[in-house]
């Protein structure tokens, strides 16, 4: 439990330091849709996170794989969406939601050791 409340606070930190970083490259816009791809990438996150702890004590390279598996397929989707509904924030809710991912992607096994 307390792994993933840090996990999760690490992350929204992570996001938090690079949407400040992004927001003055982008207009009004390209920030609401990097807002969007913030709240989803922390919500993504939270749940493949829970799902790698859960196969922990199993087998946590089938934990780690379904995790990435859920990461891809909600990216995919919210291509899709993006695609579909907003084309001119494409560009920048797209880029910033796989940073996201990245990001916390790669300090996640810090807290799966806890």
């Amino acid at each position: 439990m307390r792994a993933g409340v840090l996990y999760t606070a690490s992350c929204i930190v992570a996001i938090a330091l690079l949407g400040a970083i992004a927001w003055s490259f982008l207009d009004g816009p390209a920030r609401q849709a990097m807002i969007v791809s913030a709240g989803i990438a922390v919500a993504v996150q939270v749940v493949a996170f829970g799902v790698a702890r859960l196969l922990l004590r199993k087998n946590v390279m089938l934990g780690w794989g379904l995790g990435s598996g859920l990461r891809f397929v909600v990216l995919v989707v919210f291509a899709v969406i993006m695609a579909r509904t907003a084309r001119a924030t494409m560009t920048p809710a797209l880029l910033s939601f796989v940073g996201f991912l990245f990001v916390t992607t790669v300090i996640e096994p810090i807290f799966l050791k806890q």
